[in-house]
């Protein structure tokens, strides 16, 4: 695996980051105008809303479908990302009108799957705020990487054939099952949502739910703080936390499952990483709930601790995947991963508070967002310390320049999404939702480290 950078790694990755939040800020504006929201946005998706009664059925329950429901904002998002792309007009109008496309057809079914399962609250909230804002977030990342990959193919090889022939081939043993793993990840997610109904309900998942809370009782009683656990409700000093289907069945096992397929060398390593998906998955929950034993001074509310739980895991293992992408699977990977992680972090817990107090100084006239879990308060310091971490985990800590630059760029992106927040907020009365917030968390420095991967390799 290859351990150095090129040296044309800043200008052109942070050009396409700058080109593409720019393209996405704009779309997003032009699909905010009262004028075009009524006139386009609006009978679009209300035709969605016909489509999907005509496919999946009338509700069970009156469901009023809204400009919330229209899926603009990931269309804003994958557009951006595509126009701002350097490759031809052709390929880029292209790409765009695929990408409208399949976010309309996801959306239509999502659209039809919350109808049918209106009925159950808990079902729909899980669906709603959880499943598939990660299923849109997933397809969409992979139908724009993919959409790069073939844009980049005309141009290497017009400069593969300029090239002598002693110049070193492109990289890549992994790419094949990065791809096989996008597949995979996206049809489990699919069926993850297709039997949500089921597991949500479950009586077999409320007694792994009682499982869990009963076995971090004692866990937590082991560490010496005071727990008792009756059916799925744990209490604890520091207050009560119900377990339920819900915490359960996280969208991260579909991943995992595509992970333990894709990256699998033989049957048996699979079949053994796919046996031990239920007693992890139980561990982990259980883990979740441990957060309550940390001091104060690390999670100072459980709750906020336990709710971002998921968001913090899926952080670390994206830095320990790229470690192993980027340096191979030996001790180099280890350490580079770990001394990333670990500045990330620092930066989160000594640097964080900081620079969230002055990004919220900027909108203090404004009205405060609705933030129930805390996510819009941890987001800012949350995406520098996962970039710090990934681009110290990937490049070589010499080239603090394109670092430093990214940092800066993140950073006004987060000025700008919080301005739109508190914009859309004030005129339109919409709140973002707490899967949107995390998913941004992560997606904004995933995507303008890719960004920088990208370029990087280009100018090889």
């Amino acid at each position: 695996m290859p351990t150095g950078v090129a040296p044309h790694l800043s200008t052109p990755a942070l050009s396409f980051a700058i080109r593409g939040l720019a393209w996405s800020l704009g779309l997003f504006g032009l699909l905010r105008l009262g004028w075009f929201e009524t006139h386009a946005l609006l009978p679009l998706t209300q035709f969605q809303g016909r489509i999907a009664t005509a496919g999946f059925g009338a509700p069970a329950l009156p469901v009023e479908v809204t400009l919330a429901c229209s899926g603009a904002d990931a269309l804003a998002l994958c557009a951006g990302a595509i126009l701002g792309f350097p490759a031809t007009w052709r390929l880029r109008l292209a790409g765009v009108a695929g990408g409208t496309g399949m976010i309309l057809v996801l959306n239509t079914v999502r659209i039809g799957t919350l109808g049918q399962a209106v009925a159950s609250p808990q079902t729909f909230a899980a669906l709603h705020l959880y499943v598939w804002p990660a299923l849109l977030v997933l397809a969409i990342a992979g139908y724009v990487f993919g959409w790069m990959r073939v844009a980049e193919t005309p141009r290497d090889r017009r400069a593969s054939d300029s090239l002598p022939s002693t110049t070193e081939p492109p990289p890549g043993q992994m790419a094949p099952l990065t791809w096989r793993f996008v597949m995979l990840t996206v049809a489990f997610l699919v069926v993850f949502v297709a039997v949500s109904p089921w597991y949500l309900q479950s009586a077999s998942g409320l007694a792994v739910a009682q499982f869990v809370a009963g076995a971090a009782a004692v866990a937590l009683s082991g560490l010496g703080v005071a727990s008792t656990a009756e059916a799925n409700l744990l209490w604890t000093a520091r207050g009560a936390f119900l377990v339920t289907q819900e915490c359960i069945w996280t969208p991260l096992i579909p991943v995992y499952m595509a992970a333990a397929l894709a990256y699998g060398h033989t049957w048996i390593r699979r079949a053994l990483a796919l046996g031990a998906a239920a007693p992890l998955f139980a561990a982990l929950g259980v883990a979740r709930l441990l957060v309550v034993a940390l001091p104060p001074a690390i999670v100072g509310s459980p709750l906020l601790g336990i709710h971002a739980f998921y968001q913090v895991l899926l952080a670390g293992v994206l830095v320990f995947a790229a470690a192993a992408w980027r340096h191979g699977r030996g001790a180099v990977a280890w350490r580079r991963a770990l001394v990333g992680g670990l500045l990330g972090a620092a930066f989160v817990y000594l640097v964080g508070p900081l620079y969230t107090r002055g990004l919220a100084f900027i909108f203090a006239a404004g009205p405060p967002l609705d933030d129930p879990q805390g996510a819009l308060a941890l987001l800012p310091a949350f995406q520098i310390g996962l970039y710090v971490a990934l681009t110290l985990t990937l490049f070589a800590f010499a080239r603090w320049r394109p670092i430093v630059a990214g940092v800066a760029v993140l950073g006004l992106s987060q000025v700008v999404g919080f301005a739109a927040l508190h914009l859309v907020s004030v005129h339109a009365g919409l709140a973002p939702h707490v899967r949107d917030v995390r998913a941004w968390a992560v997606a904004a420095p995933l995507l303008l480290v890719a960004a920088m991967v990208t370029h990087d390799r280009s100018h090889r």
